[in-house]
C-alpha cells in the first residue's frame, strides 16, 4: 500500500471513531451483547472495561480482507477516497458489506465470558454495557493526537459519570493506553487501572473441584504492550503453572518479546502476513499449542496459522481449571 494510501486508512479510522466512539461502525450491542445474559450489575466502584477490541476483531478481521483487495490494485486510491466520502455522510454505511462470521463473533464473547467470570469470583464487578466504548489507541498509534485527545476525554466523562474508581482491563492496548497515556493527556486523570491477567495474579486462581486444562505443554506469545512496555510477563506464567499446565520458551519472549504483525494490518495486510509468518515459525517450533493474551495478536497469527497448530487465548486455558 502507498503512503497515500495509508493516509486514507488514518482519515478512515479517525472519522469514524469521532463520530461513533469505535474504530469500525457497528450498533453498540456488538459490544455488550456477550455480557446480557451474564448478570453484571450496570454500577458499582469496579469496572470491566473491555474497549470493544474483542468484539471488534471478527469485524476487524473483515475489513483487512477489502484493505488487501485494494493494496494489489491500481485504483486503490480512489476506492478509498469514495469510502472517506460516503463514511463522511454516513459512518455506519461500511456495515452493509463488511459481515463477520459468526463463529468468530461466537469465540469473541466467549473469551470476554471467561475473563468476567474469572474475575468475578475474585472481586465485586460491574459493567459499562453501553458505555463500554474504544479507548482510541490505534488514534494515538497512528500519531492523530488531536483526534486522540478529543476522544478520550469523551471516554474519560463516561467513566466519571459511572463514578467509576477502578477498572479492570481485558487486552494489553487498552491496559497501555489508559495508564500510561490518558494521564498525560486527561488532566486530573484518577482512575487505577489493572489488567485482569494482574488481578488474577494478585488473588489466585480457584482450583478446588475442577479438572486440570488437556492442552499440556504450551508456548506463550507475549504482546508487546504486556511485554515490553507495562512489564506483565512473568503474571501469565504464573497463572499457567498454578493450573498445571507446562510452558516451553521461544527465545524472543517476555521483556524481549518479537512482534505479531498488528496492528499493521489495516495499513498494510502483506506486510502484516510477513512478520506474522516469521513469529509464527518461531512459536509452532517449540509447541503446536500457542497462548495469546490479546485479540490482535490472536487474529494476526490465525490469519498464517500452520496446520496442527491451535491458537488459544490464556482466558480459555485459565477457565478450563
Amino acid at each position: 500500500m502507498s503512503l497515500m494510501n495509508a493516509r486514507f486508512v488514518a482519515e478512515l479510522l479517525k472519522e469514524v471513531s469521532l463520530k461513533t466512539m469505535l474504530p469500525v461502525p457497528v450498533k453498540m450491542d456488538v459490544i455488550y451483547g456477550w455480557a446480557i445474559n451474564e448478570g453484571l450489575p450496570r454500577s458499582g466502584k469496579r469496572y470491566l472495561y473491555t474497549g470493544g477490541l474483542y468484539q471488534l476483531l471478527p469485524y476487524i478481521n473483515e475489513t483487512v480482507k477489502y484493505i488487501k483487495v485494494l493494496e494489489k490494485s491500481s485504483s486503490g486510491e480512489l476506492a478509498l477516497r469514495a469510502i472517506l466520502d460516503a463514511i463522511k455522510v454516513n459512518p455506519y454505511i461500511i456495515s452493509s458489506f463488511i459481515k463477520p462470521k459468526p463463529s468468530e463473533v461466537n469465540a469473541s464473547y466467549r473469551i470476554l465470558k471467561s475473563i468476567s467470570r474469572l474475575v468475578s469470583k475474585k472481586v465485586e464487578l460491574a459493567y459499562l454495557y453501553e458505555d463500554d466504548v474504544y479507548s482510541g489507541v490505534l488514534l494515538y498509534d497512528m500519531g492523530l493526537d488531536d483526534a486522540f485527545y478529543e476522544h478520550a476525554k469523551k471516554v474519560y466523562e463516561k467513566m466519571l459519570r459511572r463514578k467509576a474508581t477502578n477498572l479492570i482491563t481485558v487486552d494489553p492496548h487498552t491496559t497501555y493506553i489508559l495508564r500510561e497515556v490518558y494521564p498525560k493527556f486527561i488532566e486530573g486523570f484518577d482512575l487505577e487501572v489493572k489488567s485482569y491477567i494482574e488481578v488474577l495474579d494478585e488473588l489466585g486462581i480457584d482450583l478446588r473441584g475442577k479438572a486440570r486444562p488437556k492442552w499440556g505443554l504450551v508456548t506463550i506469545h507475549d504482546p508487546c504492550y504486556y511485554a515490553r512496555y507495562l512489564s506483565i510477563y512473568e503474571q501469565p506464567r504464573r497463572l499457567l503453572s498454578a493450573v498445571g499446565v507446562e510452558i516451553k520458551e521461544v527465545r524472543r519472549s517476555k521483556k524481549m518479546t518479537f512482534c505479531c504483525g498488528g496492528p499493521l494490518e489495516a495499513m498494510s495486510p502483506k506486510y502484516s502476513e510477513d512478520i506474522a509468518r516469521s513469529r509464527m515459525a518461531e512459536l509452532s517450533s517449540k509447541s503446536k499449542v500457542i497462548v495469546t493474551m490479546c485479540p490482535i495478536c490472536r487474529a494476526n497469527l490465525e490469519r498464517v496459522k500452520e496446520e496442527g497448530v491451535t491458537i488459544l487465548d490464556i482466558a480459555e486455558l485459565l477457565s478450563e481449571a
